[in-house]
């Protein structure tokens, strides 16, 4: 090995060090992104769920709460009226529909909704 080389070598091993420094820092750093954005989406589901249950108290749920069945999931809500049967699905902030939500929506709409009666002796 040359002088030059061992020279050049001593003269960049404080910026490789440096750079592997940085390396583990942006790495922590992303870390913490991923940590915060995990809890901000706990605390966002965690708001839906109550959301859901006191939603038949609020003034926008336009049903009366006693007609109302909790059912969580994939629809949050059947309401029975008189005549008429309600499917409820409750949202906060800016969360959607699910695919299974979607594809019940879409049943519903189209009338492929029937009834089964199971009879157990």
């Amino acid at each position: 090995m040359e002088w030059w080389q061992i020279t050049l070598g001593v003269l960049y091993l404080p910026l490789f060090y440096r750079y592997l420094k940085l390396r583990k820092t942006l790495a922590d750093s992303l870390n913490d992104n991923k940590k915060i954005l995990s809890q901000k989406k706990s605390s966002e589901v965690l708001t839906g769920q109550i959301a859901e249950k006191l939603a038949p108290f609020l003034d926008s749920f336009n049903h009366d709460p006693q007609n109302s069945i909790f059912l969580g999931q994939p629809i949050d809500y059947l309401v029975f009226e008189e005549d008429e049967i309600i499917f409820v699905e409750i949202k906060s902030g800016n969360a959607r529909l699910s695919k299974k939500q979607k594809n019940i929506k879409k049943l519903i709409e189209d009338g492929k909704v029937s009834w089964t009666e199971i009879r157990i002796k």
